[in-house]
């Protein structure tokens, strides 16, 4: 699936440039990774623009610390590895956003003084998908996402399940044509959508623009065609080739064309596409806009303004990954007052104990909100909230229900945290310096076994299907499992399973094939499994290739752990604790009755064949997996890296291979193919 960077881990402390710029590096990527490719933003726009703006500060005071992928110069994130690559012709670049009215005006003077008094056009800015499509002859060929901005996904068939979408164009056009604009669903499209989900009871979607970018970016198109996707088009990517001046002359051509653009959109709306000049002018349709947000069938989170004309957008030009001519004036995230009615604590996997807000509900950016999490004990004393306070709330990114702030307090008694568990009345406990409070009870509070099953059953551990929350929470009801390794006994419970609602004999099987698929998998898909604190999929692998098996992994030594590359003293502490815990080495051992993971060969530093290499392996593989592919590489002692840099010894290129091997090309790493790799080994 996706190339996952590692998660950024906590801050460093103090103000070493490098090490600042290293971890908001890390932090943006990992940010990126969530938003575009897992569709699951955990920041709001203003929190990711402020990394953002650290790091080029940081990369503008000390130019030896701006890297060739820093994430100041590249755009976007992860592709999927599962679909086929699309290279744009003209790369898709990122909007330079303004967050308030200032950043605004300092962007219409830099206008200004590089080009003066010049026409500007402006438009909704969607909250959708960016997407290309490319016609030949009139004819739909590719439709692909914005990917990193240079190279994309390939998502034709999806695309042309889009009503809105012309697979033939109308009238005159050029021979190849190049339209880009975003995939989105509507409000009531998406309402409709959960309230269907919901009575199936299936798990419901967050908000309309991540549902919108999962549906377009699904593997089988008619999961796609389930979905209620709808399309706008605003740009022209190669505007030469129609003899296109200006964008409003483009507005009207791709209407020509048949396409759906704003102008269409906005029919019957206060709102209107419209040219303008000036700062004033532009700041106050921007006001328009805010105001007219909601009562529009779709999701907008700003404006862009552009340059109309398209000669003086080639003077103005663009900088590493925007373009000069352009500006998204964004909205602040639209807040609202309610009463806090009690605060209440969550027990998640890891047993950190969560309080939340439970809220009388609101209205907050067309959503209605109930429930906000307040993180943590400190954040709690922080804000000073209390129960029956009035706060103030927002939905971050316009996702994520947030508590900004106590608006008036009622008085009331201050909340105290609890002290033993809600779900297990274990006493809860604090470990070193961290500010989570947590359950310590792993293996007997209900929370903490029901997380722990479903990420040892997860796509990226030990790969059960059939195992989301809802299936674990009846069958753990019933008595039919209590651990992980208990799922490994359902092939002689199938009785017992058909009593539960909706469990059916085809479902049945099918999960029990999904067990049985699952008993002999990669050690570092196991040791991920156990889900202990700190071992990332990355880490997970780096201590399998040192422990080599599973005795090796119940045998290792803090000593031995430190000792590798990229384990710090902090997770090998976690390991150390997770393994000398009397109940998971019972797990463990459990599990070693039903599960047999590949053992690794462990070679001694400069032994194997691919001593001192390092390979990456990029595009569709079809000899082998990833994973697979990996697993050869270290049982050599050799190294497998998720990027290409100078000290790359081979890229491995699958079919459709995309910005990984335009790297390795351009930095004259030896590209192989499949046959070759094999050869090698």
């Amino acid at each position: 699936m996706d190339d996952q960077p590692e998660t950024p881990g906590k801050r460093p402390k103090g103000k070493d440039p490098a090490k600042q710029a290293a971890w908001l590096a890390g932090a943006l990527r990992w940010h990126n990774y969530l938003y575009y490719s897992k569709a699951e933003p955990e920041i709001t726009d203003a929190e990711y623009d402020g990394l953002m703006r650290e790091l080029e500060a940081i990369e503008t005071e000390h130019p030896d610390l701006r890297a060739p992928d820093s994430p100041t110069v590249e755009v976007g994130a992860g592709l999927r590895t599962d679909l086929a690559k699309v290279e744009h012709r003209v790369p898709m670049l990122s909007i330079e956003n303004a967050m308030n009215e200032a950043e605004a005006r300092a962007w219409f003077k830099r206008l200004a003084e590089d080009a003066g008094d010049v026409e500007l056009i402006c438009e909704p800015k969607y909250d959708g998908l960016s997407c290309e499509l490319v016609y030949e002859d009139g004819q739909l060929k590719v439709a692909s996402t914005r990917g990193d901005g240079k190279v994309g996904e390939d998502v034709t068939p999806n695309v042309k399940t889009i009503r809105s979408v012309p697979l033939k164009l109308k009238g005159k056009s050029p021979k190849r044509l190049e339209v880009r604009g975003e995939v989105y669903i509507e409000k009531k499209a998406f309402a409709e959508l959960n309230e269907r989900l919901e009575q199936e009871g299936a798990k419901t979607y967050v908000n309309p623009r991540n549902t919108a970018s999962g549906s377009l970016r699904q593997i089988d198109y008619r999961k796609s065609a389930a979905r209620p996707l709808s399309a706008v088009w605003y740009q022209v990517a190669n505007p030469e080739d129609a003899k296109l001046k200006n964008q409003a002359e483009t507005i009207k051509a791709l209407q020509g064309w048949g396409f759906v653009t704003s102008t269409d959109l906005l029919e019957g709306s206060p709102l209107q596409v419209k040219t303008l000049s000036g700062a004033d002018d532009v700041i106050a349709l921007f006001a328009k806009y805010q105001q007219q947000r909601h009562g529009l069938p779709f999701e907008i989170d700003g404006m862009v303004v552009k340059v109309n004309d398209y000669a003086q957008q080639q003077e103005l030009g663009v900088r590493s990954k925007s373009p000069r001519y352009l500006l998204a004036m964004k909205f602040p995230p639209e807040e609202k007052e309610t009463v806090c009615e009690k605060i209440e604590v969550q027990v998640g996997r890891t047993g950190a104990i969560t309080p939340v807000a439970i809220m009388k509900p609101v209205m907050v950016g067309g959503v209605t909100v109930t429930h906000a999490s307040l993180h943590n004990a400190d954040e709690i004393e922080r804000l000073g909230i209390r129960p029956g306070d009035t706060v103030m709330v927002h939905r971050a990114g316009d996702v994520i229900p947030q508590v900004l702030r106590v608006v008036k307090s009622a008085g009331g008694n201050a909340f105290k945290f609890p002290t033993r568990c809600p779900r297990c009345d274990s006493e809860l406990v604090k470990l070193g310096e961290e500010v989570v409070i947590r359950c310590p009870n792993h293996l007997g509070c209900p929370a903490q076994v029901m997380g722990a099953i479903v990420h040892f059953s997860s796509r990226t551990a030990m790969n059960i299907e059939g195992l989301a929350e809802k299936n674990v929470e009846q069958l753990l009801d019933a008595g039919l499992i209590h651990d992980p390794a208990s799922l490994y006994d359902l092939p002689g419970k199938r009785d017992g399973m058909l009593q539960l609602e909706r469990w059916g004999e085809k479902k049945i099987d099918n999960l029990i094939a999904e067990i049985e698929k699952s008993r002999t998998p990669t050690l570092a898909k196991f040791i991920y499994a156990l889900g202990i604190r700190n071992v990332g999929e990355t880490v997970a692998g780096l201590i399998a290739n040192e422990v080599g098996s599973i005795e090796g992994l119940l045998s290792a030594t803090d000593e031995q752990l430190n000792g590798i590359e990229g384990v710090g003293p902090i997770i090998a502490e976690s390991v150390i604790a997770f393994l000398h815990d009397p109940h998971n080495r019972g797990l463990i051992e459990r599990l070693q009755k039903h599960v047999q993971p590949k053992e690794v060969k462990k070679l001694a530093a400069g032994e194997g064949k691919f001593a001192g290499m390092t390979f990456v392996f990029t595009g569709a593989l079809t000899k082998f997996s990833r994973d697979e592919a990996e697993v050869m590489v270290r049982d050599r002692g050799g190294k497998a890296s998720g990027s290409v840099s100078k000290k790359t010894s081979y890229v491995v290129a699958g079919e459709k291979a995309g910005s990984k091997l335009k790297k390795a090309n351009d930095l004259g790493v030896k590209v192989i193919t499949e046959d070759d790799f094999l050869a090698m080994l």
